[in-house]
């Protein structure tokens, strides 16, 4: 995935984790229950996580914890487990 958007590509990275073919269900079932793309993520985070929610189920607090860390430490953030709602809430906030 060539995502131009960095919390894209940093998602992305963090599925990647979970194997390719995992990666690619997650981001199929994205596009085609969600109507969402990575890119998309950053405008309505809150169908996100709802999204790994129905994926994962239970897991899913782990695989948001792994995108948060990994976001946290790219912008030099503190993750604090405040999860991703919050965490792009505050990299916004940071960006204005």
């Amino acid at each position: 995935m060539k995502a131009r958007d960095p919390i894209a590509k940093l998602i992305s990275d963090a599925l990647s984790e979970y194997g390719e073919i995992n990666r690619n269900v997650v981001l199929w079932h994205l596009e085609h229950t969600y109507n969402m793309k990575l890119e998309d993520v950053q405008n309505n985070p809150e169908l996100f996580i709802r999204a790994l929610r129905a994926i994962f189920g239970d897991f899913e607090s782990i695989v948001e914890g792994e995108i948060c860390e990994k976001i946290a430490k790219e912008y030099g953030l503190n993750y604090k487990g405040q999860g991703f709602v919050d965490l792009l809430k505050e990299l916004k906030l940071g960006n204005s």
